[in-house]
Parts: C-alpha cells; sequence; structure tokens
C-alpha cells in the first residue's frame, strides 16, 4: 500500500504540473490589464519604484493592494522583463495549490478520500485555466486555502500562532480580491463552533495583528493620502444595485448559485449532472457533520467544508451585482474539499467505495478530454511583442505618439514591449510628436480620421501618411502626421479635456 501511495502522489504531482506548466507562455493571457501590470512591477526594478496600489477594481474605480505586484515581480525580474515569468508563479501557487489540499485531507481524513479530491482539483478545467496566467486574483484560491488550514491546525494542534499566520493570509486574500472579505465570515462560524468562547478573544486578537502586518501597506497609503480607496468602496456597497439574485427564497437561490459554481468549476453547462453533485456534496457534508458531531476532530473538518462551500454561496447573496467565475476563487478549492469528505463517508462501504472510485474516475476523464490543450495557444505575448516591432519599425527611428483602437482592450500590453526595447512613445500630455502610430483590433477597423478617441484627437488634425494591414491577427496600423492646411501643434504639450 505504501508503494502504491507514493506512486499514486507522484501522478497526483506530475499532473498538477503538467496542466499548469505546460506550454503555459503560448496559451498565457497577455492583454492590457496583464501590460499595465508588467509596466508597475518592471518599474520596481528599473525605476526603483514601489508600489503601494495594485490593480484597479474590476467593478468600480478604487483600487486593490499593492500585495500581488510585491509577489510577482520577482519572477518577472528572473524571466529577463519576460510576461511569462508572473505566469510562472501563478503556476507554481497553483501546484501548492494542490499539495496543499492533499495534505489537509490526508491528515484529516485519510489517503484515498485526499488523493482523490485533490486529483480532481488538479485537473479541473477552470481551476487550472486561472492557473496559467498573470492576473491578482489568480493567487486566491491557494491563500484561501492556506487560511482555513491554518484556522483547523490552530484548533487542532491548540496552538495560537497559527491564527496569527490565518489573519495573515487574509491579509493577502483581501489584495487579491475584494470578495473575499467573505472569508471573515467564514473563518468567525467555523471558529464559533469549534472553540470555547474564553479563545475567542485572544483567537481575534492574533488575527487581527496578522491581517494588519500584511494589510499595512495598502493602510499607509490610504492613510497617508486622507483614505480615498476605502471611501470609494463605502459608496460602492451602499448604493445597491438592481443586478444579480433578488429572490427570498434561500435554498433555492444557493442551490442556482451552487449549480452555476459547478459548472463554472467543470464546464459542464446545461445539464442535471452539477446539480446533483451540488446535492449530494450537501447532503453527504451535513451528514457527515451529524454522524461525527461528537467527535471534536471529525466535527472540525465537517463543519469546515460545510461552511465554507455552503457559507461562500449564503455570503455571496449579498453581492448583488453580476458574478463572475473568477468571483468564486476565494472558495475554488471548497467543493473539492467537501467531495473528500464525502468521500471519507462512503469509504468504509466496498460498494459505495467502488462507486466513489468509479464516479471520480469518470469525472477525471472529462476534465482531461475538455482541457486546455484542446483549443489552439493564443501565443498572444509573442504576437504582441511582434506588433510591438512593427510599430516601432514604421515609426522610422524617430519620436512618435502612440494611440489604439480596441472595442475591448487597452494599449498597456504594446506599450510594455515598447517600453523594453527602449521605444516609450511620447506621452501627448508630455509632447505633440509628428506622427502618430495607431494599432487597430476592431473589426471592421474605423477611419482614424476624425476618431473621437483623445488620443487621436489630442494629435489634431491628421492626415494618413501610412496604412498597413496584419492579416495574421486581423489587425491594421496606421501612422498620422499632421495636415499641411492648418498650423502644426508639434512641439507642443496637449492638454487633456480641451
Amino acid at each position: 500500500m505504501k508503494k502504491i501511495e507514493i506512486v499514486l502522489i507522484t501522478l497526483l504531482i506530475l499532473a498538477a504540473i503538467f496542466f499548469r506548466f505546460w506550454q503555459i507562455k503560448d496559451y498565457a493571457l497577455f492583454l492590457g490589464d496583464e501590460g499595465r501590470d508588467m509596466i508597475v512591477m518592471r518599474q520596481i526594478f528599473i525605476e526603483k519604484k514601489l508600489p503601494f496600489l495594485g490593480p484597479t477594481a474590476s467593478v468600480a474605480s478604487f483600487y486593490l493592494g499593492p500585495v500581488y505586484y510585491w509577489m510577482a515581480a520577482p519572477f518577472l525580474f528572473l524571466s529577463d522583463f519576460d510576461p511569462v515569468g508572473p505566469s510562472y508563479f501563478v503556476a507554481a501557487l497553483g501546484v501548492a495549490t494542490v499539495l496543499l489540499l492533499y495534505t489537509f485531507l490526508k491528515q484529516s481524513v485519510g489517503f484515498w478520500p485526499a488523493i482523490l479530491a485533490a486529483s480532481l482539483y488538479s485537473l479541473a478545467p477552470l481551476i487550472v485555466r486561472y492557473s496559467r496566467s498573470s492576473w491578482n486574483p489568480n493567487p486566491l484560491p491557494f491563500f484561501s486555502l492556506l487560511l482555513i488550514y491554518f484556522i483547523y491546525l490552530g484548533i487542532t494542534r491548540k496552538k495560537t500562532i497559527y491564527f496569527f499566520l490565518a489573519g495573515s493570509c487574509f491579509g493577502i486574500a483581501l489584495q487579491l480580491h475584494y470578495l473575499a472579505v467573505i472569508l471573515v465570515s467564514i473563518a468567525a462560524l467555523i471558529i464559533t463552533i469549534n472553540t470555547s468562547f474564553k479563545k475567542w478573544p485572544m483567537i481575534f486578537l492574533l488575527s487581527s495583528i496578522g491581517f494588519l502586518v500584511t494589510f499595512s501597506p495598502f493602510l499607509i497609503f490610504e492613510a497617508k493620502h486622507g483614505f480615498p480607496n476605502i471611501k470609494t468602496i463605502l459608496e460602492f456597497v451602499t448604493r445597491g444595485s438592481t443586478i444579480g439574485f433578488q429572490t427570498p427564497h434561500l435554498i433555492w437561490l444557493i442551490s442556482n448559485i451552487g449549480n452555476i459554481f459547478l459548472e463554472e468549476l467543470s464546464m459542464l453547462k446545461g445539464t442535471i449532472l452539477t446539480k446533483l453533485t451540488f446535492w449530494a456534496l450537501t447532503l453527504g457534508g451535513l451528514l457527515g457533520l451529524l454522524k461525527n458531531w461528537k467527535d471534536n476532530s471529525k466535527k472540525l473538518i465537517y463543519s469546515i467544508g460545510i461552511i465554507w462551500f455552503l457559507g461562500g454561496l449564503i455570503f455571496l447573496r449579498f453581492y448583488t451585482g453580476q458574478l463572475h467565475d473568477y468571483y468564486f476563487g476565494f472558495m475554488f478549492p471548497a467543493p473539492f474539499l467537501l467531495s473528500g469528505l464525502v468521500f471519507h463517508l462512503l469509504w468504509p462501504q466496498a460498494y459505495l467505495r467502488l462507486i466513489a472510485v468509479v464516479i471520480t474516475i469518470q469525472v477525471l476523464a472529462f476534465f482531461f478530454l475538455n482541457g486546455f490543450y484542446t483549443s489552439p495557444p493564443n501565443r498572444l505575448i509573442d504576437q504582441t511583442e511582434t506588433i510591438a516591432d512593427f510599430i516601432i519599425e514604421k515609426s522610422q527611428n524617430q519620436p512618435f505618439n502612440f494611440a489604439m483602437i480596441s472595442d475591448h482592450n487597452s494599449d498597456h500590453a504594446y506599450r510594455y514591449f515598447l517600453e523594453i526595447k527602449n521605444r516609450v512613445p511620447t506621452p501627448l500630455e508630455t509632447l505633440i510628436t509628428d506622427q502618430l502610430l495607431i494599432i487597430c483590433e476592431s473589426t471592421p477597423c474605423p477611419s482614424p480620421l476624425g476618431h473621437p478617441l483623445w488620443e487621436i484627437a489630442a494629435f489634431g488634425r491628421g492626415e494618413i501618411s501610412g496604412e498597413w494591414d496584419l492579416p495574421k491577427y486581423g489587425f491594421k496600423v496606421f501612422r498620422l502626421t499632421h495636415w499641411p492646411g492648418v498650423p502644426s501643434p508639434a512641439g507642443k504639450p496637449a492638454l487633456k479635456g480641451i
């Protein structure tokens, strides 16, 4: 049995590594948001400029904390500023999450439930997709699971240092995505059910100190500037919304959100299978909790599984905006942890054990057949660099302003490569040059003449002196020069708002 365990653990590690690292550069996402992040992270080393704010939130004009930049920047440096570097960091955390989930379940319910559940997590399509690209929410599953694991260790080993570490993980998680705030309620419920109220003050104190240590960079910035982001966040959460679920039927709501969550995780949509899976996990977890209520160690792990899974879905009820798949990031490991507990519940009966193994193999086969490699690689990093080189060529080694016409993207990815190749476009606010180079990603591409984009309008009245198709990518590049019929604004700064 020991040899079998070693073989299966080795296969688990190899699968986790393969699904997260194989052809990672060819499949990595690299658009405007990623380019913006690379610019900020590169400045840490080139300009010795340490950021105390992170990326902007996707739903409003406030910022996250800087911890993602701080963690990912060394990998950008070690990769010689190749944008794939931070993706290696995310992928490594993805592998670590698989091993942490296995370790957690192995310690609490045994080897077989742990290896089955961790195998499912290692191949789940949505999990794999978000483990292969640089983006601030992508490390959130690791730090959420680590937070829960530290709470488990703090209770079982009766060492309060683990609650300090759990608070530290929360300080990191909250800087990755603000919906991680839900972890406070989940952690509080777990601690309330499984510890004496006499320990609550010390647990709260140590957790708070740990949180303040890792969240302090953001708090320092806020205190120094009058708390602009905290004020914006409070305004955002209190303004209300008509989007999202408004039904008072809590059971329907939880099951519906749970089904959406499982559909996104598995990429299996429009079938009854995810609905059955939701109820199997829910009822199995509740049954295990009731069955082991008097066994403190088993009660703890089953309460963790149920509270994290159902509690996460319930607390998401209070978010009335549109739910994107990555919003579930703080609870990505939860259904897999709970599946391991359900496997543990079934394991004593031989025929139920067989059913669990067969279902796991079938799900793994589905995950394998629907992996990321079934789609051709986008090669966005290479594509962006190639287009940046083309822009440099057409600039004819002369200063230039730069703009991009796109329905869904920003120009930061191109600007990143222009920066590392020492051909930084001249900002229009600094100086209007004699030429404006424009990359057009829209289909069909509109004429840049008279386009309302500020970067084009601020250049002044121009004429097209060059136009090139990039048929491989479906894009166009334009060169605009100043129209000779009016005084040229070249040599002057452009003023925004005028």
